[in-house]
């Protein structure tokens, strides 16, 4: 069973959409949480700012003494208990676990001074440590990039349906990466490309991706198609490789894999891999 830990009001928002997924098990640390540690739920002590979050972040060995399996570590930098991130995440350390960071970069452009430098230094360091080997992976999603594919349903709507998305793109992606596919031509990532994006859309549309990767190095496409097309439908994987060829952008690899559903609808998810530290996009402005 994989892990997901939320840390903070996003982190445990999105750690609640895995949970309609048996394969996860779930904790959860914010201020204020009512539960049982036995349960997932950490009550993280309410601290003025990011440094004293940093500063007075408890002792978690014991509450993550049964965190078993993959992990994936969910924090959106722009609060002020993201501070705490790597408190947090030397407890996986030391217990050797395969660690992959879904880092939530929101529109802070109207946020606190405060906030827009939380965010700043917990999107910088994040990224150095996990280019540098300590976690796998980093997913970068940048909330501005999802609200466009949400505008379609009212404001009290949008941010549940925003953190469903990208919880189900990964689960699906961990889906096919661990069964057999009708064809694929996947081969072992690149060891060096660690910062990733994710990207979701059907075979005929364009993919909406995650966050604006820079520097990308490989793209892997996951075609999940009705399984009675897959039998009946000539043609298929000509149209699959063409719509791949006009796609595809020069120095970048790009990969796809083709699994059989029961969903109606077809579906295409992305996973976008770079070897580089992501600028802030906000610095550009």
């Amino acid at each position: 069973m994989d892990t997901i830990i939320g840390l903070g009001k996003t982190g445990c928002s999105m750690a609640d959409q895995f949970s309609v997924y048996e394969e996860y098990k779930i904790y959860k640390i914010d201020v204020a949480l009512k539960g049982l540690k036995k349960n997932g739920i950490y009550d993280f002590p309410k601290q003025p700012n990011p440094e004293e979050y940093e500063k007075n972040c408890p002792n978690m060995k014991s509450f993550f003494k049964n965190c078993s399996g993959n992990v994936l570590f969910i924090v959106d930098g722009s609060e002020y208990i993201s501070a705490a991130s790597l408190h947090v995440l030397e407890n996986l350390y030391k217990k050797k676990l395969n660690v992959k960071i879904l880092y939530i970069k929101q529109d802070i452009h109207f946020f606190s001074k405060i906030a827009q430098l939380t965010d700043k230094i917990a999107f910088n360091v994040l990224q150095e440590y996990t280019r540098s080997g300590v976690f796998e992976r980093i997913y970068l999603v940048d909330m501005k990039n999802i609200e466009p594919i949400m505008e379609h349903l009212p404001l009290m709507q949008q941010t549940r349906a925003s953190h469903q998305l990208i919880a189900s793109t990964i689960h699906m992606i961990n889906v096919y990466d661990h069964i057999d596919s009708a064809t694929d031509t996947f081969c072992l990532f690149p060891e060096t490309a660690r910062l990733a994006t994710l990207g979701f859309g059907k075979p005929d549309s364009e993919i909406n991706y995650f966050y604006p990767l820079d520097k990308t190095r490989e793209i892997r496409y996951y075609y999940g198609i009705n399984k009675k097309r897959l039998e009946t439908e000539k043609g298929l994987l000509k149209k699959i490789k063409a719509q791949l060829r006009d796609n595809e952008q020069e120095g970048i690899r790009t990969s796809y894999g083709i699994f059989s559903t029961s969903y109606e609808e077809d579906f295409v998810y992305t996973l976008a891999l770079s070897a580089e530290i992501q600028g802030d996009k906000n610095d550009k402005k």
